[in-house]
């Protein structure tokens, strides 16, 4: 008998208990939206009844019959919730702050306030702590003088440069991973995310000694990423400048020469030449595709770097080369 008890109270227990919870549970959320929906439609109903007699239209009679409607139909509501969060959702996915875009370079003296490091900024000095989910936007707000590559590795130990761009929001720490592929599907913080992270070539030397140094970025289309590569592709772009900053406290200034969108290919993702005669082919090449409007000239006697990321249909590349005009301690 006491076990057939036991087994009650646990019947009781599986079965009862969770049907009344989610019973009221069920019945709670019915009267919130009971109530959310005829507080929201009670002044529409009540605005198009005024106009209503103020003008003597229909429309506004038909109107205020629909709002009213509404009162009595409090599932309604949830649609309108649902609606909402999914706009506030794709705004804060697309939306680029245009105040964020690097304007210009301060390629020419420091300051003393642009020689400071993070750790005397007064800004809270691990970047995750910020209530901004979005590492690439935390990221993109960092000035000059806050950039200090050996303070970033506490952060994340694979970082081995910065890249800044100018006319673009490109303004981002950069990592090397052993392969191309880890940060293709993972963040700064290591967190599998399919926007990935502006990463160097695994192939490279971290302090910029290749002829040709080659970073990665997804083109993304809240412009995070190198999404916002793209602009370097508008008419107007004459004089585009990249700043590359190393954990040796080195700022390397470059500029463009060559932009272009090619099929998938590895022709212009070679890293270092075995003869002067293939690097000027190879320069020769890729100056050749150039379709923007700059005429800067290059020749083997020059470094230069290269930003690769998808077209915007994700059948291509977007490609954009920039060579090495000036080399500075910071």
């Amino acid at each position: 008998m006491k076990i057939l008890k036991k087994i009650g109270y646990i019947l009781l227990f599986v079965f009862l208990i969770p049907y009344q919870v989610i019973n009221v549970f069920i019945k709670g959320f019915k009267t919130l939206s009971l109530f959310l929906s005829r507080g929201l439609y009670f002044y529409f109903e009540k605005l198009f009844a005024l106009l209503k007699k103020i003008t003597n239209l229909s429309f506004f009679q038909n109107a205020a019959n629909y709002f009213k409607k509404r009162q009595e139909q409090p599932s309604h509501i949830v649609l309108v919730i649902v609606w909402f969060l999914m706009f506030v959702y794709l705004f804060d996915t697309f939306y680029v702050d245009q105040s964020t875009l690097v304007e210009s370079l301060p390629i020419e003296d420091n300051t003393t306030e642009e020689k400071e490091t993070v750790s005397d900024n007064k800004k809270d000095d691990n970047p995750l702590l910020s209530k901004e989910l979005n590492l690439y936007r935390i990221y993109n707000k960092y000035k000059l003088k806050d950039i200090n590559i050996k303070k970033l590795r506490e952060a994340n130990v694979d970082t081995v440069a910065w890249i800044i761009v100018e006319g673009t929001n490109i303004n981002y720490p950069i990592v090397q991973s052993v392969t191309n592929d880890y940060y293709l599907t993972h963040s700064y913080d290591h967190s599998y995310t399919h926007n990935g992270w502006t990463f160097m070539d695994y192939r490279n030397d971290e302090f910029m000694n290749d002829q040709n140094t080659i970073f990665y970025g997804h083109n993304l289309y809240n412009g995070t990423g190198f999404g916002s590569l793209s602009n370097l592709f508008k008419s107007g772009q004459t004089n585009i400048k990249i700043m590359v900053i190393t954990a040796e406290q080195k700022k390397y200034t470059y500029k463009v020469f060559s932009a272009y969108e090619i099929d998938p290919e590895v022709y212009y993702l070679q890293t270092n030449f075995y003869s002067d005669d293939s690097y000027k082919q190879f320069l020769d090449t890729i100056s050749s595709r150039n379709i923007i409007g700059v005429n800067n000239k290059v020749d083997i006697d020059d470094k230069i770097i290269t930003l690769s990321t998808c077209t915007d249909d994700n059948s291509g590349r977007k490609v954009v080369h920039a060579k090495l005009i000036k080399e500075e301690e910071i």
